[in-house]
């Protein structure tokens, strides 16, 4: 009773705050298309034949987003179709159903002079090392082609706190001072708001793009964060087992390897080292890929660091049945060796990446 009471004091309370944002920001009641006009520009980043991507630039708007599915980019209180977006069961969705015009922009908006340019691409690229490399850092090479990059005052990351945003970032030399968190700058007013289509979801579904990333990305973050470093370093293990005890804990309780210290025993007995990434930096993460011969791991974000790697290493992936082909595609673009072990979850048994399964032993030592 005291739970149910204390909930409907929340909703209450919500709806009140929502409705005070509303009468001191603007209802958002419309949205249109974005086109060139004298205080919003279109422009065409053409990264090859094959990949062209739409920049906006917005002068005078605002940016709210609630830093998971929703970026609203407003202009006159009217939402703006083409750099906004919605996520919908893990696709992009169609504006109307953009959360601002439903609840306003329920923040305290923090103004900002100059040029911010918004990497926002969903809550994934909050603390996700995957999303994070083919979601939001190659936007920097789309916006690259038509504006230099040293003239935007501020960069709005999804997140930078993490250890391995903070390292990329230095390495592709985006000033600590300039970046911005969406978990603290939720709502935006601005002199110019910049945003560029998605890298590689070029047709609202998600799902299907991240299976086939576009080479473009995979080349470009390679050259640019690999660019002066030498990554080769005998100190690395040659053979490892990706431990995914780092995992979210989200990650961690809807995907894991229930026999895993089995598994774990058996790799030693075949003297691979046991290792989590998140205990190295994100320099060493490359090294480790790049001097690996044989990797093997579950299904998971550290498999990213194949782009880094040579081509003589040797990917097995242990993996729910339903977790599709991106890493399997990006050793193929890698020429990476790549083998799999594709196994029907014995628990949260969806059609995605996500499943507890049970490693059938004899079947690893065969794989080995």
């Amino acid at each position: 009773m005291i739970h149910t009471t204390k909930k409907k004091l929340q909703l209450l309370f919500k709806k009140f705050s929502y409705g005070l944002f509303k009468l001191f920001y603007g209802r958002i009641n419309d949205f249109e298309d974005i086109s060139s006009t004298s205080e919003t520009k279109v422009f065409t980043s053409e990264i090859d034949k094959n990949f062209k991507y739409k920049i906006y630039l917005i002068r005078d708007g605002r940016l709210y987003t609630n830093t998971v599915d929703d970026a609203a980019f407003i202009k006159n209180n009217k939402l703006l179709n083409g750099p906004s977006f919605q996520i919908r069961n893990l696709n992009f969705s169609s504006i109307d159903n953009n959360i601002v015009l439903k609840n306003g922009t329920p923040r305290i908006q923090k103004k900002l002079k100059g040029k911010v340019f918004s990497l926002l691409s969903g809550g994934a690229g909050n603390y996700n090392y995957w999303h994070w490399l083919f979601d939001i850092l190659p936007r920097l090479r789309i916006l690259s082609e038509k504006k230099n990059l040293s003239d935007i005052d501020f960069f709005l990351f999804p997140n930078n706190n993490k250890k391995f945003q903070r390292e990329t970032l230095k390495i592709l030399g985006i000033p600590e001072k300039k970046q911005l968190s969406s978990l603290r700058y939720r709502h935006i007013k601005c002199d110019e708001i910049i945003s560029t289509d998605h890298p590689y979801v070029t047709n609202n579904n998600a799902t299907s793009a991240i299976q086939n990333l576009p080479y473009w990305i995979i080349d470009w973050l390679k050259s640019s964060l690999t660019e002066n470093l030498n990554l080769h370093d005998n100190l690395f293990p040659n053979k490892f087992f990706i431990d995914r005890g780092d995992a979210s804990e989200n990650s961690s309780e809807s995907r894991k390897i229930i026999n895993e210290r089995e598994v774990v025993e058996k790799l030693i007995e075949h003297d691979y080292k046991i290792i989590r990434l998140s205990n190295y930096s994100f320099i060493d993460q490359m090294k480790l890929f790049r001097n690996a011969k044989k990797v093997i791991g579950l299904h998971g974000a550290g498999f990213a660091n194949i782009m880094f790697s040579n081509n003589n290493l040797e990917i097995l992936e242990l993996k729910p049945s339903g977790a599709g082909k991106m890493i399997e595609n990006l050793a193929y673009k890698c020429k990476v060796n790549y083998d799999c072990i594709s196994i029907v979850p014995e628990k949260y048994n969806f059609n995605n990446q996500m499943g507890h399964i049970k490693v059938n032993i004899k079947n690893l030592v065969e794989k080995l």
